[in-house]
This record gives structure tokens, C-alpha cells and sequence, in this order.
């Protein structure tokens, strides 16, 4: 790795390794916990009681820290590749790598403290020195309606671009093809997921201040505004998933390369099929119950 003339060697094939080996792991952690919040439950049920039940099991405890740990820095050193790609001056990029460092450690230690520091007695109690601080709650609210704008902005331009490339006869398809647009994809279900887990550590750290400031966090994803955001973050790790999949498939077999337009094909299939699912749990909850 290299920043501001510091070489690490073998940092790079290091942080490659780690990629694919932490991408697997996320199978299970992240395909799980999200089996679990946006499938057999929704966003707006995972409550104090919820996360209090949950964690009453050290299994349940460790099982969340390996999901933040590997998460989190999945998320991070995949950042990684934005700075590089996109910030050109040394200073530019020295100062990405310092943000992006710091970012990791100081949510990796957030979300360690919170999950092994719990008391659910002393939360429920709402005693604590933030308890009645709701001012938090309402920033990370405003944090994700903030999100979702940009979020809908950017699917609307991507739409109306489609469709004036369709209509003036032009192929909207870049000149790599359409693995050009499962990079793309990537990218950016990456940075959008990474950002959506950053703001959920916040959330989720409050559950130690009490249990009304945690519920009043928790509600804002009931609101009609951001539900359409919430089906579109289980997509976006439903394709970051299965494109993680078709990558190392590329990577290490050779058919995966052969094949690697077909198995595009078949990532966004199921990517639909997959979130359907889900988004007719969380719209008949929150619209038909």
C-alpha cells in the first residue's frame, strides 16, 4: 500500500485476500442478519425488547461483532479503492487514508463497547446521562432522510438516462459492457451500504442510553418516506452478495471468466427475486397491517 511515499510491502495482495475471505464470511453474517431483520421481521420490530432478547445470548453477541468487525472493515478497505481511484493528489489521498483508518477503529471500537457493554436493566431504566437527549435520534433521522433523497435523485436520473439513450437509439451500455455495469453496481451498493452500516452503529450505540432514545431512533424507519429506501438497501446487499460471488468466481476459475456475462444475467435475476420477498414483508407491514 502505498500513501504519500509509504510503502507497505505486500499490504495490497494482503487487503485483496481479505476482501474475498471477509466477502465470504458476509455470506452467512451479513445474508443472516438480514434474513432476519427484513424477512422474518422488518426494520421498525427491532426495538429495545428485540435487541435486548437478542443479546441475552453471548452467541447472539458474538455472532453481531464478527458481523461488525468483518463488515466494517469490509466496507472500509473497499473505500479504499474509491480514494485511490478518484483522489489524484498525494495530499488528497493521504488525507482519505487517515479518514478512512480513523473511520474504522473509532466505529470498530463504538460498536465493540456497545455490544459487550450492554445492560438491558440499567437501559430499560432510561437513567442514563443522554436518556432524554431525543435531539439524537432526530439527527440520525434527518441523517437517513437526507440519504434517501439523494438515494431516489440518483435512481431517477439513472432512469430518465435509460430512457433518452433508449429512445434517441443509443444502447445505454458502456464500452467494457455490461461488466462494466456490474463494476458500477458494486461500487456503489458498496458505498451505499457502508454508509447505511455507519449510521446504524450510531443507532444501534444508543441502545445503551436507554430504551425510549433507542425505540425513538428505531421509528424513523417505519416512516413512508424511507420505507422505499429499506427495500432498496436489501437489494443493494442482495446484488453485493451474489456479484461478491460472481468476483471471486472470476478470480479463481477459469469458467468464471468465461461465463462472466451470463452470471451478470443471473445476479440480477435473483437479485429481483430475492428482494421481493422482502419488499412485500415490509410493505405490508408498514402500508396493510
Amino acid at each position: 500500500m502505498e500513501a504519500s511515499g509509504i510503502t507497505i510491502p505486500g499490504a495490497d495482495r494482503l487487503i485483496w485476500y481479505f476482501m474475498r475471505v471477509s466477502g465470504v464470511l458476509l455470506i452467512v453474517l451479513a445474508g443472516g442478519h438480514l434474513f432476519i431483520t427484513h424477512y422474518l421481521n422488518i426494520p421498525a420490530e427491532t426495538v429495545f425488547d428485540f435487541v435486548a432478547q437478542r443479546w441475552s445470548n453471548p452467541y447472539w453477541r458474538t455472532f453481531d461483532w464478527l458481523l461488525l468487525m468483518t463488515a466494517l472493515w469490509h466496507g472500509v478497505l473497499g473505500l479504499r479503492y474509491s480514494i485511490q481511484d478518484y483522489l489524484r493528489s498525494p495530499a488528497a489521498r493521504t488525507v482519505g487514508f487517515a479518514l478512512m483508518w480513523a473511520l474504522g477503529f473509532v466505529f470498530l471500537a463504538l460498536g465493540t463497547v456497545t455490544i459487550f457493554t450492554f445492560d438491558a436493566a440499567a437501559a430499560a431504566a432510561n437513567q442514563g446521562p443522554l436518556a432524554d437527549a431525543m435531539w439524537i435520534a432526530q439527527t440520525i433521522g434527518i441523517s437517513l432522510y437526507a440519504f434517501a433523497v439523494v438515494t431516489y435523485v440518483a435512481v431517477v436520473l439513472l432512469a430518465l438516462w435509460i430512457i433518452r439513450s433508449l429512445i434517441s437509439g443509443q444502447v445505454p451500455i458502456y464500452s467494457g459492457g455490461p461488466g462494466q455495469y456490474a463494476w458500477a453496481l458494486h461500487r456503489a451498493t458498496g458505498i451505499g451500504v457502508l454508509f447505511f452500516l455507519l449510521v446504524h452503529i450510531i443507532d444501534i450505540s444508543l441502545i445503551g442510553l436507554g430504551q425510549q432514545l433507542y425505540d425513538e431512533s428505531v421509528a424513523f424507519y417505519s416512516q413512508p418516506f424511507l420505507v422505499p429506501m429499506e427495500i432498496m438497501l436489501v437489494g443493494a446487499v442482495v446484488y453485493h452478495i451474489l456479484n461478491g460471488i460472481r468476483v471471486i468466481s472470476i478470480d479463481f476459475t477459469k469458467e468464471g471468466y468465461r461465463r462472466e456475462r451470463v452470471t451478470f444475467a443471473i445476479v440480477m435475476l435473483l437479485t429481483l427475486l430475492l428482494t421481493l420477498p422482502s419488499a412485500w414483508i415490509i410493505l405490508r407491514a408498514e402500508f396493510f397491517s
